[in-house]
């Protein structure tokens, strides 16, 4: 990969030197993982710091034989950079949902990355608060209406992650339990959300290609306002 298409891909090297970039990538690794295969074991938060090329994976939290999806992420972001900075995570793995490329880097690289470059430690900052923020905001939908919740969840999951087509927005076709624990509304109320939505056309299904298309964001927008 070229420094132009990290720049474009990852939002975080936005403002780092060139040297930086070049440095970076001659000593990342890459990787690649199968759908349902595990990325990141439980064990292994704080080796890495690890950014998505391509396809989905999700946070998983496992405690107390109870499974919960966190959070989903893809292509542009990253994950593990809280964990080489602060304690390691535990009973959390992260799990691919379709085939997914990665790079990583070690975290004693990634580290010597952020002292180097004072532009780039800066902009890393911004990220993580912008990603707290991004927490802070779905407890503040606590209290909303299912619909709301899994509404706002889909815009955003459209607006940070979504190919813009004829169609809409295409984002994964992420499976039913996982969207609803992020968007913290029972299983139920998902797939009838779900339904609701294709029913009004504002989203279409496509499984053989593991594809959900949010064909009106304008409505979407309108009815998480109007609920």
């Amino acid at each position: 990969m070229e420094t132009p298409a990290i720049t474009e891909l990852f939002p975080l090297f936005n403002t780092a030197n060139p040297e930086t970039l070049e440095w970076m990538l001659s000593v990342v690794d890459e990787e690649t993982y199968a759908q349902d295969e595990e990325v990141v074991k439980e064990d292994d938060w704080g080796k890495a710091v690890y950014f998505i090329v391509s396809g989905w994976v999700k946070v998983r939290s496992r405690y107390s034989y109870q499974e919960t999806t966190l959070e989903i992420l893809s292509r542009g972001d990253f994950f593990g950079e809280m964990e080489v900075l602060d304690e390691s995570l535990k009973y959390v793995d992260v799990i691919a949902l379709s085939d997914v490329e990665l790079l990583s880097i070690s975290a004693q690289r990634f580290l010597q990355m952020l002292f180097k470059d004072p532009q780039l430690h800066h902009r890393m900052l911004q990220l993580s608060v912008r990603r707290v923020r991004r927490l802070y905001r779905r407890f503040q939908l606590h209290q909303q209406s299912p619909k709301i919740k899994l509404t706002k969840t889909l815009i955003k999951l459209a607006e940070n992650y979504g190919r813009l087509t004829e169609k809409g927005s295409e984002i994964l076709q992420i499976p039913a339990q996982d969207l609803a624990d992020i968007a913290d509304v029972s299983l139920e109320d998902c797939q009838q959300i779900l339904s609701q939505l294709q029913n009004q056309n504002c989203l279409d299904l496509e499984p053989s290609r593991q594809i959900l298309s949010l064909t009106n964001l304008k409505q979407l927008h309108h009815l998480s306002k109007q609920l």
